[in-house]
């Protein structure tokens, strides 16, 4: 898992008023809440059917949505910010009727709110993020020790005024001998033209060492600029839209 300490995005956070927040001891860690709920999915992207929708509660009786299984995250905590702090956020993250296969989909949409008066792009995003909004962290991936060939899922995608759309996988290895991470294996694909039916997503990944990878970074987001270190500019146009469904990873 790869965290993030920076001063954009502590500038980012200061911005919204979270030393506000955090002298209210609400937490603001968006940690993976596991629920009792069983999975009825059988991909081995827990909770990549997308079928499952939860509810989630931070012990504060702060609500947001996310995809059941704890493992798929979204920007959605953001929902969650009082009105002192600029918020609530926008909801970019959603579960829809309009599915390629089974009772749901998931739609990303591009959105914006404006803490504390200025203007801040929320992209749709799913994947192995979280926020710990009080250490002004971003951490990015999983646990994940298998090497898949390519990742395979369906999506539509209706982009606004020449947006983008970005789905990425990094497979990483930490090494204590230079303390940073290797790259074990990866692909990055942008969408850029509207896709009005379910269309095969079929990525095959790239291996640039033998190693067996401990982490995985996927993401999936509606608009390709996201940028984790500096949220203050990340890059999209509002209103751009990406279903996904079924991922899950195709192995050896």
């Amino acid at each position: 898992m790869k965290k993030i300490h920076t001063p954009f995005v502590l500038a980012f956070l200061i911005s919204l008023g979270f030393v506000a927040i955090l002298i209210s001891c609400r937490p603001y860690i968006d940690t993976p809440i596991i629920n009792n709920e069983k999975l009825n999915c059988p991909l081995n992207i827990t909770g990549g059917c997308f079928d499952q929708w939860v509810k989630l509660n931070d012990g504060y009786d702060n609500i947001w949505m996310e995809p059941a299984g704890g493992y798929l995250r979204s920007l959605n905590y953001l929902t969650t910010l009082p009105t002192s702090a600029g918020g609530p956020g926008p909801l970019t993250l959603d579960s829809t009727r309009d599915s390629y296969s089974g009772p749901f989909a998931a739609l990303l949409i591009t959105d914006t709110f404006s803490p504390q008066h200025d203007v801040v792009l929320i992209p749709g995003l799913i994947g192995t993020d979280s926020l710990d909004i009080p250490n002004a962290t971003i951490i990015l991936g999983k646990r994940y020790t298998s090497r898949p060939v390519s990742l395979k899922g369906y999506y539509k995608y209706i982009p606004v005024g020449g947006d983008s759309a970005l789905v990425s996988v990094m497979l990483s290895k930490y090494n204590s001998a230079l303390h940073k991470r290797d790259t074990v294996g990866w692909v990055k694909q942008l969408y850029k033209t509207p896709v009005t039916t379910y269309t095969l997503i079929n990525l095959p990944i790239t291996y640039q060492s033998t190693a067996i990878p401990d982490s995985l970074t996927l993401l999936i987001c509606s608009s390709a600029g996201v940028r984790f270190n500096d949220l203050m500019h990340c890059k999209g146009q509002v209103g751009s839209k990406m279903w996904i469904d079924e991922i899950e990873f195709i192995m050896p």
